[in-house]
């Protein structure tokens, strides 16, 4: 929750599985989290993830994805995206922040 007080709504997260706090500070509902892990038709991604894999387009909030450690690149590949934004003066400035336990540590793309 700490680093989601400092992030502004245009900052892009890429998170895996334990950033249920940061998404809820942002504006995600228990209601959405309900459908989400219910996989109804009321969840943002209808039904197409695991319980879990929350993601959020409105608050820039990526959707987790299963492998340990592919935020890690992608949040390379969305920071770079912003940059070029940002140069092109097509929106303000943001970062791309990616969180990741240990077990990403120990994977591939944490060491590329």
């Amino acid at each position: 929750i700490g680093c989601a007080s400092a992030l502004e709504d245009s900052d892009v997260v890429l998170a895996q599985y334990r950033e249920a706090g940061l998404l809820m500070w942002r504006g995600f509902t228990c209601d959405q989290f309900t459908n989400q892990c219910f996989a109804n038709d009321l969840d943002l991604g209808r039904g197409r993830q695991m319980p879990v894999h929350y993601g959020c387009r409105a608050l820039n909030y990526h959707t987790i994805s299963s492998p340990l450690g592919t935020q890690l690149p992608q949040a390379v590949g969305v920071a770079y995206k912003l940059k070029l934004d940002m140069k092109n003066n097509d929106t303000e400035k943001s970062i791309a922040i990616a969180f990741f336990g240990d077990g990403c540590a120990s994977t591939t793309d944490f060491h590329s």
